[in-house]
């Protein structure tokens, strides 16, 4: 007889198995989107790096083929970040290569889990550097991948739901994952605050319609 696995929580970030806390750090995130399709948005890279919340992207230039300049800011430790970057496609998903910095390469996986869906696995890999130079520089340590694979998992989740609507296509695409992290957070309280204000005033249109009769 055999029995089916429980299912994966939609959200796992915790260092690899095998590894050290100073080696690399993962997030396992569940989505209902297929391999095809994961696949062909982390090779545009760009809005995977977008969807980053605590990564403010000042420069992205491409120099070749999967070959680019970042220039950015972190949030999550406070470091500048200027670096050339590589991505390789994998028979798994990508890798991506960093020249810069502490984080030496950033490996995509993505794991079908069902007929149609798949998981997208984030690993940063700081094994490039001897343990006591990870040491000495631990206030460079990225600190944003249980954010990055949280936003993810919401990005995935929404676009699954809404993604039938070209106007939200539209605006996700063109408006919303463009803008930093900062403009996402005052866009949202602006949209909550015109919500509650609309309520408020179709309320009060109610209320005085009722009275009259």
């Amino acid at each position: 007889m055999t029995t089916t696995p429980p299912p994966s929580p939609p959200l796992l970030s915790m260092p690899l198995p095998n590894q050290t806390d100073t080696d690399m750090a993962w997030v396992r995130i569940a989505t209902p989107l297929s391999t095809n399709w994961l696949r062909k948005f982390c090779r545009e890279l760009k809005p995977l790096f977008q969807l980053n919340p605590h990564l403010e992207l000042l420069a992205w230039q491409p120099l070749g083929t999967h070959h680019y300049y970042l220039q950015a800011r972190n949030l999550s430790n406070q470091q500048e970040i200027n670096t050339e970057l590589w991505l390789e496609e994998t028979t798994a998903g990508f890798l991506i290569r960093y020249q810069q910095g502490l984080k030496t390469a950033t490996t995509i996986q993505i794991e079908p889990t069902t007929a149609h869906t798949a998981a997208l696995i984030l690993i940063d890999d700081y094994s490039g550097s001897s343990q006591i130079e990870r040491e000495q520089r631990l206030t460079e340590v990225d600190k944003s991948l249980p954010a990055w694979g949280h936003e993810l998992y919401r990005y995935f989740q929404n676009w699954q739901r809404w993604a039938w609507c070209p106007l939200y296509r539209w605006y996700i695409r063109r408006i919303w994952q463009p803008m930093t992290p900062m403009a996402r957070r005052v866009a949202y309280m602006l949209i909550v605050i015109s919500l509650f204000e609309l309520i408020a005033v179709l309320g009060f249109l109610i209320m005085i319609n009722s009275n009259k009769f």
